[in-house]
This record gives structure tokens, C-alpha cells and sequence, in this order.
């Protein structure tokens, strides 16, 4: 009866022991696996690239292109209209009131051009700032999406104003061309926003 006894006990202590190892083993594999994640999954981006080759940033450049070119064209006809005004104040036989007269006109018209430039320029800026701002919202949005896809928690930058800032990285881990494939496909269609 001893031996039985001793036996279950034994059995008992096998049992309870192989029961703490297999949660100490549990354990450690979680922590393990926890430890992994913790580590940095790193992916890179070729920001510049993006930029000059992603077509919503390059229509958004060939948009502020046609706007000066466009705004420019405006201003110098205007410019060239009040040339010919100064010029006939000038050489105009003019009393000199009506000089005077005419060269206040001539000014206000200047005030005037100068004032719709500014407001011109200003709304531009606005329009491009939140047309911009929609375009590098959107590529963050999409890099974003692509690490947490590729299971990544750290996306660099491989090239920092013209300096290689990454000295080799595998081509799986450069997500600059499904970046590129990616943003081209959101935003296929970039028009200047309405201002209120």
C-alpha cells in the first residue's frame, strides 16, 4: 500500500510538474513572440522618387505651372494697358488739372492691379496648401497601409535631399513603387479645390 501511495504521489508531482513546465514553456513563448514584435520591421520609401514620378504630384506641378502661366498672362495685359495710359498722360496736351486728374485715375487702376495680384496669389497658395495637403495625406495614408500589410512598424526614408540615407535594403522591403502604383490609383483625378 506504501508503494501505491508513493507511486500516486510521485505520479502526482510528475503530473503538477509537467503541468509547470508546459506553462513556463507557454509562457516563454508568448514573451518570446512578444519580444519579436517588439523588434523594429523595417520598410523604405523613396520620398523624392514618389514625388516626381506619382502622377498627382506631378499634376499638381504641371497645375501650378498653367496657373502662372495663365495669371501671368492676365497681369501683363493689364500691365500693358496701364503702360498706354501713362504713356497718353504723359504725352497728352493735358491742362494740368486734367493731368492730375488722370494720373490719380492712373494710380487707383495701379492700386487696383497690385491689390488683385495679392488676392490672386493668396487664393492660390490657399488652393495649392489644401491640394497638397490632400495628396500627402493620401501617400501617408498609403504607406501606412502597406506596413501594416507587410507587418512593418517603421517606414524610412532611403533618400534625404539628394543623399542615400540607406546603404542597402532588400527590394522586398521597398514599398516605393506599390507606393507610387497605390496613389496613383486614389487619386487619379487632381483639380484645384473650390475656396470658400
Amino acid at each position: 500500500m506504501r508503494n501505491k501511495r508513493t507511486a500516486i504521489a510521485i505520479g502526482i508531482s510528475a503530473g503538477c510538474l509537467a503541468l509547470l513546465f508546459y506553462g513556463f514553456y507557454s509562457a516563454f513563448s508568448v514573451y518570446k513572440s512578444t519580444l519579436k514584435r517588439q523588434g523594429a520591421f523595417v520598410a523604405v520609401i523613396d520620398s523624392p522618387r514618389i514625388k516626381n514620378e506619382a502622377e498627382p504630384f506631378v499634376k499638381v506641378g504641371n497645375l501650378l505651372k498653367e496657373q502662372h502661366t495663365q495669371s501671368h498672362k492676365e497681369i501683363l495685359a493689364q500691365e500693358t494697358s496701364l503702360r498706354k495710359q501713362m504713356e497718353e498722360i504723359k504725352k497728352g496736351k493735358l491742362s494740368s488739372e486734367d493731368r492730375q486728374k488722370r494720373k490719380i485715375q492712373f494710380d487707383k487702376k495701379v492700386a487696383e492691379l497690385e491689390q488683385h495680384v495679392r488676392q490672386k496669389q493668396e487664393k492660390l497658395n490657399k488652393q495649392f496648401g489644401a491640394l497638397m495637403e490632400r495628396v500627402e495625406t493620401s501617400l501617408y495614408d498609403i504607406i501606412s497601409m502597406i506596413a501594416r500589410e507587410k507587418g512593418v512598424n517603421l517606414v524610412l526614408n532611403s533618400n534625404i535631399q539628394g543623399t542615400e540615407a540607406v546603404l542597402y535594403v532588400d527590394d522586398f522591403l521597398d514599398i516605393t513603387d506599390e507606393t507610387i502604383k497605390r496613389l496613383n490609383k486614389k487619386l487619379e483625378k487632381i483639380t484645384l479645390p473650390e475656396l470658400e
